[in-house]
């Protein structure tokens, strides 16, 4: 039974395949969710996006955040891309603290094309600069490298890849008998981050985005679902959820956004 069921399967898969085959699909534009600063493709006019994002932790511990991203190429194989959000922390009564909320830190990145084609391949790197807010976790330095690939299929279907070696900075704060004061203690955490995904356009202008990213420090596995939609204005509605499949990452994540290239 098992193995029927596989060969159907199959067989629809192929079918859908055959049938989109004929379909022009224009995926370049369509973002990651998970890895957008990491994203291969280089846009050929700048572009923005804005969103909300709800996560649930364990402990009742939950978060808000609200982002603004943008993209801009400064040449034909390079893009420069940014985001600065706000991130509300809401922690269960009786906690040390209280609810916490701050500016996160400003995130950079850059990545050059170096291969064009069906397999599109970039490499770039990424940096924090520490301008958040202590209270949500933030002000750190963090940086990192990385190489990313699109493998577009005849049909439309595309396939994602993302490796990346991360440095982070963790800060631990401890109280020093000596001197009666609170000190903080700066150390850095090296983590390879490994990411795959896919988009499956349709022909309405709608795209499915499935992501799994896995960063080896930290205990943190999240896979997610979204959907990107291009409105006849241009723009784009995105959002998705996402699960988390180890400690390190939230139980529960949603997302609503709006994209617009300039």
């Amino acid at each position: 039974m098992f193995r029927r069921v596989l060969l159907v399967g199959a067989a629809l898969l192929l079918n859908i395949s055959s049938s989109q085959a004929q379909t022009k699909y224009e995926t370049d534009n369509v973002r990651l969710f998970q890895t957008f600063f990491q994203d291969t493709p280089i846009a050929e006019n700048p572009y923005g996006e804005g969103f909300f994002q709800y996560s649930a932790y364990d402990g009742d511990v939950s978060s808000i955040d609200l982002a603004v991203l943008a993209g801009i190429p400064v040449a034909a194989q390079i893009q420069l891309t940014g985001g600065l959000g706000f991130r509300s922390i809401d922690l269960p009564a009786g906690a040390a603290q209280g609810s916490q909320s701050g500016i996160t830190d400003l995130v950079i990145s850059g990545r050059y094309h170096v291969m064009p084609g069906p397999t599109a391949i970039s490499f770039g790197a990424l940096a924090t600069l520490p301008i958040g807010s202590d209270e949500i976790g933030e002000s750190t330095f963090d940086f990192s490298g990385f190489g990313s690939l699109r493998h577009n299929l005849p049909s439309g279907f595309v396939i994602t890849g993302t490796f990346g070696l991360e440095f982070n900075e963790v800060k631990t704060t401890r109280f020093n008998f000596n001197t009666g004061r609170t000190e903080t203690d700066s150390n850095r955490n090296t983590a390879v981050l490994l990411a795959g995904g896919m988009i499956y356009p349709f022909p309405s202008g709608l795209n499915l985005v499935t992501e799994l990213n896995i960063r080896t420090e930290g205990d943190y596995v999240l896979l997610s679902g979204g959907l990107d939609y291009k409105l006849n204005s241009g723009g784009r509605v995105r959002g998705g959820i996402g699960i988390g499949l180890d400690d390190g990452a939230p139980n529960f994540t949603i997302r609503g956004g709006y994209f617009l290239e300039f």
